[in-house]
């Protein structure tokens, strides 16, 4: 393998590497900021859920309450935080795409509540790290990628267990609407599920995946034309001097073409190697001591 090809296989392996790892670079750095993205507008939505829930559980219940005197009636979407919190964001989803919520729950009232097996392994770390409130991650759900916001949904007021508690305690109209099978026998201070909010990550990491070929694309074009610069140049002004400084010093090794002129005004390296080489020939030359034709013409004058 000639010096060329040499030159050029070690650019090519360099400036490939250093193009995959921009765009590995790159691809890293998108993914980090969707996800940055995606956990801050997890924890507006959810902050503004929670600000929801608070206000239902200091202002809305207590009222309701106050002006309620049958014990057996029961308005969900007036007297329930849980059914309030998920009416308001099935309104909120209808204008924005790519957002989810959910009180997973391991035994709920509403059987969409119903925690799958990725929330169950929220709960359970909520359960085993009760000062923990709030755990974040990435999770798949039908085959697309979500950044979730989770905090513990934990019994920690009486009022909680007038409809979760015993079933003979809770209101008639619950029972008729929901049963008495699923949701009661709550206890004080366990954490029974998790207020979620998933936001969509999908598009911003494919969006993060074809900036990644892009730039890896780009850097590829940039390599080969880069390649048939520096090819072209070598050619001109490397390779094919050298070969002829190479034939030259061939001949004059062999006492050939003696009063051939190798001088160059070129002030490189080649150059400073073709005035070394042309000296080295007038050496020999007057080694053998012969005569040139053009010098013979010039005594003769």
């Amino acid at each position: 393998m000639g010096i060329r090809s040499k030159f050029i296989v070690i650019i090519t392996v360099l400036s490939l590497l250093a193009t995959i790892a921009i765009g590995y670079t790159s691809y890293m750095l998108s993914q980090q900021n969707a996800i940055a993205e995606a956990k801050s507008k997890g924890e507006i939505i959810y902050n503004y859920i929670q600000a929801s829930g608070k206000f239902f559980g200091k202002y809305q219940y207590p009222l309701i309450m106050e002006e309620n005197t049958d014990k057996d009636l029961f308005v969900p979407e007036l007297m329930s935080k849980f059914v309030v919190n998920r009416m308001e964001f099935e309104i909120f989803q209808e204008t924005l795409e790519g957002y989810l919520f959910k009180q997973a729950t391991l035994d709920p009232l509403w059987p969409d509540n119903k925690a799958d097996d990725e929330e169950e392994k929220v709960i359970a770390y909520f359960e085993k790290n009760q000062k923990s409130m709030m755990k974040q991650g990435v999770m798949e759900k039908n085959g697309e990628k979500y950044f979730y916001t989770a905090r513990p949904i934990r019994i920690e007021k009486a009022f909680c267990l007038t409809c979760h508690g015993d079933p003979a305690d809770a209101p008639g109209d619950q029972r008729d609407i929901y049963g008495i099978e699923n949701g009661y026998n709550w206890t004080m201070g366990s954490t029974v599920g998790t207020s979620i909010v998933y936001i969509s990550i999908a598009k911003a990491m494919e969006d993060a995946k074809q900036s990644a070929i892009k730039i890896f694309s780009v850097g590829i074009a940039c390599l080969l034309i880069t390649i048939i610069c520096i090819w072209i140049f070598l050619d001109r002004s490397v390779v094919s001097p050298i070969i002829r400084l190479s034939g030259a010093a061939k001949d004059i090794s062999i006492g050939k073409n003696l009063c051939d002129s190798i001088h160059t005004d070129s002030k490189d390296e080649i150059g400073g190697l073709a005035n070394s080489i042309d000296r080295m020939r007038i050496s020999v030359n007057k080694l053998l001591k012969r005569t040139c034709p053009e010098t013979k013409s010039r005594k003769n004058k």
